[in-house]
């Protein structure tokens, strides 16, 4: 899993990079912004993984290297986890609505 996802942050970085110079017509923009739904929606889920493997085993076997107790440093990275979620499913929510609207958007007929 984790290289699966160090694979994708990498494609990511790329586009970004891609990204960076110059402009296409927005009309051309469909396709990349449909990656960008689908790879938003699919982020979920990695991160309820991640709540479900935390509550799972506990605190067995954790240290704090704060000193501080490691229950309550689980509970704030769940909570903070459950933060994350839910500016994801609305982060998806928005973008797949900006993808709708674009789906309206064409370039006018060339009369001949």
């Amino acid at each position: 899993m984790i290289a699966a996802l160090d694979e994708g942050a990498e494609a990511v970085r790329l586009a970004n990079h891609a990204a960076r110079d110059g402009l296409v017509e927005v009309v051309g923009l469909y396709g990349a912004l449909g990656s960008v739904v689908t790879l938003v929606d699919r982020l979920p889920q990695v991160v309820l993984f991640a709540q479900r493997c935390a509550m799972a085993n506990g605190t067995a076997g954790l240290v704090d290297d704060t000193g501080r107790d490691p229950g309550e440093r689980l509970v704030e990275f769940i909570a903070w986890l459950g933060e994350g979620h839910a500016g994801l499913l609305g982060a998806g929510r928005a973008l797949g609505r900006g993808h709708a609207a674009l789906s309206h958007l064409g370039h006018r007929p060339v009369s001949a």
